[in-house]
């Protein structure tokens, strides 16, 4: 099988990173890269050259406007990956005014893809009635991990050093970053609990404001790293933390920091929702709370006791995702999904 990723994208992203490195480990498959750098400049003869060599053309996350330009000119089965839908991101950020427009930026590709995939399956519900997509055309695919990027390495931890709560994120709304705070404004007087906080964005000055409005010295923010750092760093965390966002969004996704933590083997507290429940048991493999610091402090507290606890939850995670979740899985999970749809039209 011969897949085209075409688009305005370096292909880097994680999702589209877990994709192509679980596709390039499977024999019978053979990836091509067209990005569009400018539409302007956009070849359209090199493109269709390579258009007839494949069978399928996958578009990346978040390039909705990339659908109807490829849509245009090509005649191969188009995949799009859109991860989110612009609609409820702006309902998530409260710009209710740029709803309806960002309806059509939704509903216009969902339709005009031959395969629309989704990260969970209650995306998948999400799509298919707010839209009106077809279920049978909408196909779930987890984001799962690249094992080869994130896993267990060497971290001795000095006996003087706190015990560590480790969030990263984008701070985007559904991450409930603000309430992760909040958490630490309630553990402030314990001296042995300290929290770091990677990463920078939409939210990110209002977390750092309400920390030094507390005055709050349990928390240290570690800024935007390397992705290619961030497996270092979360093998120093002790415990993690997932989201606690109070949308509908927030209930849907089950975020890349999940599998992330996962594959290094934490034992993670998350917001309780049916996305994560998709794949995860409470206190078999993830601990959930509600999205209230107290419960999240006292989660965290109970945790730190039991070392026991803490530590076969991780490795029932580490085990789970690993297993079933890591990027060879996916990519055969998601071949399944094209070969599927060429018996259907045959």
């Amino acid at each position: 099988m011969k897949i085209l990723f075409t688009g305005k994208s370096d292909f880097q992203y994680n999702r589209v990173k877990v994709l192509t490195e679980g596709l390039k480990k499977l024999d019978n498959v053979e990836l091509l890269f067209y990005p569009i750098i400018n539409r302007k400049k956009f070849n359209k003869e090199k493109f269709l050259e390579l258009e007839k060599k494949v069978d399928f053309i996958y578009i990346p996350p978040f390039r909705h406007r990339d659908v109807s330009f490829i849509r245009k000119i090509a005649s191969k089965p188009l995949v799009f990956d859109p991860l989110i839908s612009k609609y409820l991101t702006k309902d998530d950020y409260g710009h209710f005014w740029k709803l309806p427009f960002k309806y059509l930026l939704d509903k216009i590709p969902f339709c005009k893809a031959d395969i629309l995939l989704s990260d969970t399956e209650q995306h998948k519900i999400y799509f298919s009635r707010k839209f009106n997509i077809p279920e049978e055309k909408i196909a779930a695919l987890h984001i799962g991990v690249d094992t080869s990027k994130f896993n267990i390495s060497e971290y001795k931890k000095d006996s003087s050093q706190p015990f560590v709560v480790g969030f990263y994120g984008s701070f985007v709304p559904l991450q409930g970053t603000d309430k992760i705070i909040e958490t630490a404004n309630i553990l402030k007087d314990r001296k042995d609990v300290e929290f770091q906080i990677i990463g920078d964005g939409y939210d990110f000055k209002k977390a750092e404001s309400l920390a030094k409005k507390w005055g709050l010295t349990n928390i240290r923010f570690l800024g935007s790293v390397e992705y290619n750092a961030l497996s270092v760093l979360i093998n120093q965390f002790d415990i993690c933390l997932g989201i606690f966002g109070d949308s509908k969004k927030a209930d849907y996704v089950i975020p890349n920091k999940i599998y992330h933590y996962a594959s290094i083997g934490k034992c993670i507290i998350t917001k309780s929702s049916e996305g994560i429940s998709e794949l995860f048991t409470d206190n078999e493999n993830i601990v959930l709370s509600t999205i209230e610091p107290s419960n999240i402090a006292e989660k965290i507290l109970a945790l730190k006791s039991d070392d026991n606890k803490r530590k076969k939850i991780g490795e029932n995670s580490f085990r789970l995702i690993t297993e079933k979740y890591n990027e060879v899985e996916i990519a055969k999970k998601f071949v399944s999904i094209l070969k599927e749809y060429q018996k259907s039209h045959s």
